[in-house]
């Protein structure tokens, strides 16, 4: 029995076609290999975009905190400077100073392009350079003045992190920033601080040119230009 079985097989096994029947194989193989590797790709990419979104978000977050920090820095200048006048004293001032600010260690910077971390990394620097800035005239200046320039300083590295942070978010596909009730006025109030300083510094460079116009006015009216002696 077994034996005709046998022969069944073998006459069915001599039919098949064989170079059709690999070709076939094969190409349901390449196929499948193509699914698997197109399938794959699709995952690594959709992995590598939620990772860079993750790391622009920790990015932005951490730059609307320090916009909140200078913020409170801004309120407390203000209070240092009225401190210094009403006590008319230098120690008042010296717990104004524009806050320090670096990024979280655990940020993949790997994640986001060359040309987004360029401009990520040279906030930190311009900060601490602003930092230099106030610190190399605080002992010499008048604290008053020291303080509304601390106060005026902070307000433009908050405003400058609430753009970076703003654009990180769009770039990357993030969450609009939805600030809370304490902080929804903040842009403004910014804002409004800067143009108030800016005016104040114009105010005072028209009230110095005026000064120094009616101090040549009063030297020519009396004959004390050089060349030019009072005659007796």
């Amino acid at each position: 029995m077994w034996q005709a079985q046998w022969q069944q097989a073998s006459a069915l096994l001599s039919q098949v076609e064989w170079p059709n029947w690999l070709a076939i194989a094969g190409t349901s193989s390449a196929i499948s290999a193509i699914v698997v590797l197109a399938m794959q790709g699709l995952k690594e990419r959709i992995t590598a975009r939620r990772e860079r979104r993750d790391a622009a978000l920790e990015v932005a977050i951490s730059l609307e905190g320090y916009a909140r920090v200078c913020r409170a820095m801004m309120h407390r200048a203000e209070w240092a400077g009225d401190e210094a006048t009403r006590l008319e004293n230098r120690e008042a001032a010296q717990s104004a100073m524009l806050p320090a600010f670096v990024y979280p260690e655990k940020i993949q910077w790997r994640r986001l392009s060359h040309r987004v971390v360029s401009d990520l990394r040279d906030f930190p620097a311009r900060i601490h350079a602003g930092r230099e800035d106030l610190t190399s005239f605080s002992e010499f200046r008048d604290p008053v003045a020291f303080c509304e320039e601390v106060s005026f300083e902070s307000a433009k590295a908050a405003r400058d992190a609430l753009t970076l942070a703003r654009e990180t978010r769009k770039k990357h596909g993030c969450v609009p920033w939805r600030p809370g009730a304490t902080d929804a006025d903040l842009s403004r109030e910014l804002l409004t601080l800067i143009a108030r300083a800016e005016e104040k510094r114009i105010e005072s460079v028209k009230q110095r040119t005026s000064v120094a116009v009616r101090t040549g006015e009063s030297a020519t009216l009396f004959g004390s230009e050089p060349g030019n002696p009072r005659i007796a």
